[in-house]
C-alpha cells in the first residue's frame, strides 16, 4: 500500500532545496489544480507499482470519500504547469475512517496513511522520511483530524527497504499483519507529536481497501 518511499532511484536534480511541504489536494486554488494534474501523470518503477496505487485511481477515490484527504509532496514554488510537474515529487492520502481494530486497537484515534509514495527520481534523498514524519505530516493530520493521536500505515512484508524508511521516521510494527493485493502487510504506527487531542466523535465502521 505504501511501499514506494525513499528506495534507490535515478539521480534527482541537485539545484532544488530538499525542504518539502505537504499541499492538500481537496482545496479549490490555482496551485491545487496544477498539482492535481501533475500527480495524475505520475508513474512508478515496475517493481514498485504493484505495491501502491497511483493518483490516476486513488485521487478520484479520495474525492468521492469525505473521510479521505489527498495531498501532494511539493518541492519549490508552483506558478504554472511546468512548475507543478517539477515540484510534485510525491503523493499520499490520509484516511480518517480506519477499518475497525484489524489495524489498531483504537481506530477512532488513528489516521491511516495510504497510497503514499515518492517519485522514482526523488527516492533515496530523505523525502519519504521527511514527509511521513513530524512535523510535516503531524501538522496536516492535526488539521484534518484533531481527535487523532497516531498515524497508521501498512507495508508489504517483503519490502525491507520501505520498512527501514518507516522505522527511521518513527513507525514501529504493531505485530498485526493484514492481507493485501500484493501479499501480507505489516501494520505500523507512530504517535503524533502534537500534544493533547480532544475526544473523538463516534463513527460507523466501514470496510478498508487499498485505493
Amino acid at each position: 500500500m505504501n511501499d514506494a518511499v525513499d528506495t534507490a532511484g535515478p539521480e534527482a536534480p541537485t539545484d532544488r532545496a530538499l525542504v518539502p511541504r505537504l499541499v492538500r489536494l481537496d482545496q479549490d486554488t490555482a496551485e491545487v489544480a496544477l498539482l492535481r494534474t501533475a500527480v495524475s501523470r505520475h508513474r512508478l518503477a515496475p517493481g514498485q507499482s504493484r505495491f501502491t496505487g497511483l493518483p490516476v485511481a486513488t485521487l478520484p477515490a479520495a474525492d468521492a470519500d469525505p473521510a479521505r484527504v489527498p495531498f501532494a509532496i511539493v518541492l519549490g514554488p508552483v506558478g504554472d504547469a511546468a512548475d507543478a510537474r517539477a515540484a510534485a515529487v510525491g503523493f499520499g492520502v490520509l484516511d480518517r475512517a480506519l477499518r475497525t481494530r484489524d489495524m489498531v486497537a483504537e481506530p477512532q484515534r488513528a489516521v491511516l496513511l495510504r497510497a503514499y509514495y515518492v517519485t522514482p527520481q526523488w527516492q533515496g534523498r530523505g523525502l519519504g522520511r521527511a514527509s511521513c514524519s513530524a512535523p510535516l505530516l503531524d501538522r496536516l493530520v492535526t488539521e484534518i483530524a484533531p481527535h487523532a493521536d497516531r498515524v497508521v500505515l501498512c507495508v508489504n512484508v517483503g519490502n525491507h527497504v520501505a520498512l527501514r524508511v518507516y522505522e527511521a521516521a518513527g513507525y514501529t510494527a504493531t505485530g498485526r499483519v493484514i492481507s493485501g493485493d500484493a501479499g501480507p502487510q505489516h501494520v505500523m504506527s507512530r504517535p503524533l507529536s502534537t500534544g493533547a487531542h480532544p475526544a473523538p466523535l463516534p463513527r460507523h465502521e466501514r470496510t478498508e481497501n487499498t485505493l
